[in-house]
This record gives C-alpha cells, structure tokens and sequence, in this order.
C-alpha cells in the first residue's frame, strides 16, 4: 500500500510540475526570436512573418517573397547554377537535378527558415557522363530581425569533386523592376529599359556597344564591379538590396542588353580553386524607399561591421590627418620616361615619351605659389624612381640622378616643409616589371594553370600574354611585367622606405595606386599560395605601416574595404549611365575625395559632392578656375566630417539635383546651365 501511495503520489506531482512549466512556456518573441512560422504544402514551403512571407517552390527551387505591396521573384534553378570540377572536367549543373534534395526547417534562435540539403548529381561530361558526384551542399533561407531581412548562407563539402562557382540565391526576376542600383564606380542608377548595352567592369564604345576587345570579369573588390558589396532595386514605391557579407570570393552574374531589362543576382567563386568557406548574403526589403534609404542601410551595416571608420576617428590615431581638409591636391611629376615596348608608347614621336623636371625646378615653382598667396597645398609627387613614373617597380630607388639624385629630393622634400605644403609620394606594390633588380619569376603571381588565358586585370583590357603559370602585360610606362605575389608586397615597402629615411627624406605619407582599384590577387604558386583575403590582408598591411611611419594614407579608387585604412582617394568620373551618390551616401565623411578641376563639370560634381580640389596643371588651373577651387575647398573645409543626408533629382530629365549634409547644407547643380547653388552661401 505504502508502494502504491508513493507511486500515485510521484505522477501527481509530475503532472504538477509539467503544467507549471506548460503554463510558464514563453513565447517566441518573449526570448528575442524572430515571430515566423515555417510550414509546407502543395510542393511548397512558407516562410512567414509578421512583414514579409517567402515561399520556396520544392520542384525548381524558385524564392518569392511578398514585402508589403511588392512582389521580388527570382528566377528557378537553371542548367548553369553552379560549376563542378570532378574527374578532370569542368561542368555546369542545375541545383535542382540533385538526385537527394531534403528541406526541413531550420531555427538558430535568432533566425528562422529552412535548410535545404542537395547531393547526389550525375556527372554530365563527355568522358564521365553518368558518374555520381562526391559533393553535397547546404543552402539556408532565413528571415532575420524585427525587420525580417531575407540571409542566404551557402555551405559545401567538398571531395573528389570541388565546387568552382555558384549562382545562388539565383537573380531577381528584373521584368518589372524600375531601376537596378549599382555600386560600380560611385554610383550607377540603371533603367530597365536602358537603351544602350551595359556591363560595369568593361570597356563601352563611343556607339555603346561593349568593346569585344575587354574580356574583364565581374569581380570582388574592384573599383569598376563594385565600391561597395551590394546593389539594389526599385520597383513603384518599393526598394530591395542585396548585401554581399563574405565579398572576397564574391561577384555578381549580369547582363543588360540594349533595351533592357537587367539580370544581376549573387555569384560565388572559388578561394584557390576550391569552395572553402561558407558564403552569405542579405536581402533587405524597403515597402516604401529608394537608393538613399538603400544606400543608408549599408551605411548601417558598414558601420556594425567595422568597414566605417569616420575622419573623425582617423584624425584622432593621426593628427596629420587634419591638414588635408580643404587643402587642394596637386599632382607634380619629376620624370616621365616610357619603355619602348609599353603599348603606350609614340612610335611616331619617340620625344614625346620622355620629359623631366627636377627637384629644385620643382621646388621653385612651389616657391612662387606661395608668393601668389597659396598658403595650403598637398603635392603627390610621381615619376621620382629612378627610371620614372611607373618603371622597375618595387624597386624604384634611387631617384634618378638627372633630376638632382638624393640632394635634389632632400631639397625639395625640405622646401614643402618649409613652406607648410603637404608632401606624398606615388608609389605601388602590385606591378611587377622584369627589368627591376629584384625581379625573379618565382615571385610573381601564378596563376592556377599553363593552358587557360591569363585573368589578372587589367591585362583582360589592354592585352596581356602568359608564359607557363605567370601572366604579363606591358601597357604602362614601365612596359612588360608582371604581377608581385601579395606576401612580398609589404618587405619591398619596408625596404624602399627605409632607404628614403637614412637619406633624412621623410614625407607625409604614400598614396599607394591600384590597391583600392583592381581586385585581390591570388597566387596559385605552392611556395607562397595566397587566397583573395590574404591579398586583401597584405594590402592592408601596407597601408598600416604607411599610416605608423608616416601618417597620411593614399589610395586609388576606394572600395569599401579599403576604407578603415585610407584618408584619402583618387577622383572617379560620372557613372556610364545615370549617375548618384551612392558611395557619398554611405562613405563621405569617413574619407576625402579629389575632383579634377580642369573643366567645369568636374568641379560641379566636386560641389555637389563636398569633394576635394584635384588641380592638374599648376599654373592654367590656377589662373583659370581660382575662384571656383577655392569655394570647392570652402565647402569642403565646411563639410568633408559630415555625413551626407540626401540626394534627389529635381526634374525627370535628371539634369537637376540636390544634395543635402547634416548640418542643412544642400548644394545644387543645373547640368543644363552649368551653374550651381550653396545655401547657406560660404563666407
């Protein structure tokens, strides 16, 4: 009995227990995770949540998602999703034509979908058609937050077959988008219909036909793909972005044909031939917005990530900093000298590739404009290797003997410090030319094999060759090289340096050119393999040791990446379409842009862009458009540590517009009749 009474007592007190914990149960939301549910029926699933609700179509894997009023369709899985690599063949194959395809749902807790498992697909190449592949992949669809942002995360396991590139989440369904936003350049605002032919990295003819000469890829991390890691959309009232947040082995598939409409969507490539690492994207999805909202939310994410990093901040790790608001930039040239077998070359006129000035001449006409009463001025000083500009880089030392050798440019060195001007020097680490005194192929980038056409740009512009593994090109003055594997840039930095401080020169600091405007390299060499992040990383590098040795940091074309460690960059031109501020939107005050001044549209987008001065020739620009440069410093005294707010067009003709900074400055700019508006006017 007193058996009995213990076990009806024991499952009372279970049953207690068990409805106080039913009863304590929180709900999702009450512990931070997202309100969505999953569900599946009729061959489909549904993610859904309070705002936004996707559905994935099990057969061909088509997403769409319903953001309020607006319907973003991609595309269905297609025969050229991914490209495999497995028995000696390269293939292309569709997601979709995996053997085994399971979808269950997935929650981490702080985001909530499905996770989709695909194995199994039969090898359709000539030589083993029919074989099974050794390759399984992990796709997950989530939405994430209060404001249910759609996150891809993409992962492989890779054996005997590798995956080399992926097109996943597929491509917007653009039929009846609005406009596509690219971050190419500055800022790209692409109609559907565009009339002409379109593709960011590549060369366009005078008759706006894409040059057949140009086979540039869509790539990371180069100026002319993107500046930032996302594009957008607009449709009616609505707006979507993709954000790329693994960019480093990333692209993005595209085409516009004359007339339209556009296709862009994701694009993984292979880090060293393989997959590696997982890949992740975001969608986030405006119900009422535009570019600048779009532009803002990747300002936003720039920000969480660490890729902001405002002036304000760099002019606290470095005073010197400072010195170069407002401050017009010139660049001064000691000696130009080009090879005979550059592409550049004049054949014809064999004294047009050579001039010189030297230090001293240099120095004096420094001299006279600060007796014309230039007080503030940044010289970027090229052409001082000793062979010249762009000649038998990274090793550029001594400066040539005809210009004044060592003495002349201690002089001149000392002449901008005494007369309060800012000193840099061009310089770069990537081209590699074979007449250097260090030059040796095994430290030069190889690529992955001996057969295919070299890849490194910009070769796939201007014409390139390969001998084995290593690809040349010889269209810059310094004529044929290569390129130098990313490991060794920073020890050729390190020693040129040194050699200019033993010497008692020590500038300002370097404008380091092309690390900001091609993409990452890598090196497929088995002695010193390098991945695409590890080029990115020893570019960086330099740029750190620029910043502790010297202070003030240049470089071509900013990308985003490129911004935690650069203040200042080179000026970029108007988009190849209708152009807007994008990169101003999300970057202005985290670092310093130069507009050419020797023609007045460049100085209008300098304005409406609270840009910086970039004065070509000294002694015309000066005479010529002095008024206008100095409001063009004015205002960037005025602005260049503030965010810009907003831009708009002011007529459907795009020929008007506004920008707006946070302090209430606006300027405007009538393309029609070349002038411009301040408000509140510059003292």
């Amino acid at each position: 009995m007193k058996s009995d009474r213990w076990l009806i007592c024991s499952v009372a007190l279970a049953l207690a227990v068990s409805s106080v914990s039913f009863g304590q149960r929180l709900q999702r939301e009450e512990w931070g995770a997202p309100p969505v549910t999953v569900s599946h029926g009729d061959g489909k699933w549904t993610i859904a949540g309070k705002k936004n609700t996707v559905t994935l179509n099990e057969a061909d894997l088509a997403i769409k998602v319903q953001a309020g009023a607006a319907k973003w369709e991609m595309v269905p899985s297609s025969s050229k999703d991914m490209l495999v690599r497995s028995m000696g063949e390269d293939v292309f194959l569709r997601l979709a034509d995996a053997r085994r395809i399971e979808i269950k749902p997935y929650d981490t807790g702080f985001k909530t979908g499905v996770k989709i498992s695909l194995a199994e697909w039969q090898h359709n190449g000539p030589r083993n058609k029919g074989a099974r592949l050794d390759l399984r992949l992990f796709l997950t669809i989530c939405l994430e937050r209060k404001d249910e942002e759609l996150v891809f995360d993409i992962a492989a396991s890779e054996n005997e077959a590798v995956l080399r590139q992926l097109d996943w989440p597929t491509a917007i369904d653009a039929r009846d988008v609005d406009f596509t936003l690219l971050s190419n350049g500055r800022g790209n605002l692409l109609p559907r219909n565009w009339p002409r032919e379109y593709f960011p990295i590549r060369t366009i003819t005078p008759e706006g036909k894409i040059a057949a000469s140009d086979r540039s890829e869509v790539q990371s991390n180069v100026i002319e793909s993107w500046s930032m890691s996302w594009w957008g959309f607009q449709k009616g009232k609505s707006a979507m972005m993709v954000i790329v947040e693994t960019p480093n082995d990333g692209a993005y598939q595209f085409q516009h044909p004359a007339g339209g409409p556009t296709v862009i969507g994701p694009r993984w490539r292979a880090s060293l031939g393989r997959f590696r690492y997982p890949r992740s994207a975001r969608m986030c999805f405006l119900v009422d917005g535009n570019y600048v909202d779009l532009a803002k939310r990747y300002r936003r994410y720039a920000i969480d990530t660490g890729l902001f990093v405002s002036l304000k901040e760099k002019i606290a790790r470095t005073p010197a900093v400072e010195s170069l608001i407002g401050t017009p930039l010139s660049r001064l040239s000691i000696l130009r000298n080009l090879k005979s077998d550059s592409s550049r070359y004049d054949q014809k006129n064999p004294e047009k590739n050579y001039s010189l000035t030297t230090f001293d001449d240099r120095g004096r006409q420094l001299r006279e404009l600060k007796a014309k009463g230039i007080d503030r001025l940044h010289i970027c000083l090229t052409g001082w290797p000793h062979l010249g500009y762009d000649r038998q880089h990274p090793d550029e030392l001594p400066p040539p003997e005809k210009a004044g050798g060592w003495a002349g440019m201690k002089r001149f060195a000392d002449t901008c410090r005494e007369l309060g001007y800012i000193l840099t020097l061009h310089d770069q680490y990537r081209d590699y030319y074979v007449d250097a005194p260090s030059y040796d192929p095994q430290f030069a980038i190889h690529e992955e094999d001996n057969i295919s056409l070299p890849q490194a740009f910009p070769g796939t512009r201007f014409g390139d060759s390969k001998e084995g593994y290593i690809p040349f090109m010889r269209h810059w003055d310094g004529g044929t090289q290569s390129y130098l594997s990313p490991r060794l840039m920073l020890g050729h930095l390190i020693k040129n340096y040194q050699l200019l401080f033993d010497q008692g020169i020590k500038p300002h600091g370097i404008y380091l050119d092309v690390f900001g405007y091609v993409p990452p390299d890598e090196d497929f060499n088995p002695e010193h393999p390098t991945t695409r992040t590890e080029s990115i990383n020893a570019r960086a590098a330099c740029y750190n040791w620029t910043r502790n040795n010297l202070g003030i940091v240049g470089t071509e074309a900013a990308c985003d990446w490129t911004i935690p460690y650069a203040d200042i960059s080179s000026p970029l031109g108007p988009a190849k379409c209708i152009t807007v501020p994008l990169f101003n939107l999300v970057f202005h005050d985290a670092i310093i842009t130069p507009y050419r001044t020797g023609e007045l549209g460049s100085i209008l987008y300098g304005l409406l862009n609270g840009g910086l001065p970039q004065v070509g020739d000294l002694r015309t620009e000066l005479d010529k458009n002095l008024i206008l440069i100095r409001q063009l410093s004015a205002l960037h005294a005025r602005v260049a540590l503030l965010e810009m707010t907003k831009h708009g067009f002011l007529d459907k003709s795009y020929r008007k517009e506004r920008t707006t900074f946070a302090d209430g400055t606006t300027v405007t700019v009538d393309w029609d009749t070349n002038t411009f508006d301040i408000s509140p006017a510059l003292k």
